[in-house]
């Protein structure tokens, strides 16, 4: 899948059905909390195990057919954030802050 062509494809009907699916499948309980982390949390996202651009023939596909292995499965943000590290370097400090007061 070319960049810049995710949001049509997570806008797309087809996807959005998809989604529904896997959550429903997975009890809307996110699945690295329950095999990792051993804890029940809320799903809300679907993570796609191999990526959207280098393996778009599993975009819709809850099974790799290949390898018998979940391709589609329900996260929370917080795993989803952990999962993709990459995406989250938009929101680090770029500048020092101008004080050292802080408020945490």
């Amino acid at each position: 899948m070319n960049a810049g062509k995710e949001h049509e494809f997570y806008t797309w009907g087809e996807w959005l059905k998809s989604r529904e699916d896997v959550l429903k499948l997975d009890h809307y309980e996110c699945q690295r909390c329950k095999d990792v982390k051993h804890k029940y949390r809320k799903a809300k996202i679907v993570h796609h195990v191999k990526h959207l651009r280098s393996r778009p023939d599993l975009a819709l596909s809850i099974w790799d057919e290949e390898t018998g292995e979940r391709q589609l499965i329900s996260v929370c943000k917080q795993c989803h954030e952990e999962l993709h590290p990459e995406s989250q370097r938009q929101f680090k400090n770029i500048r020092a802050p101008i004080t050292e007061e802080r408020w945490d």
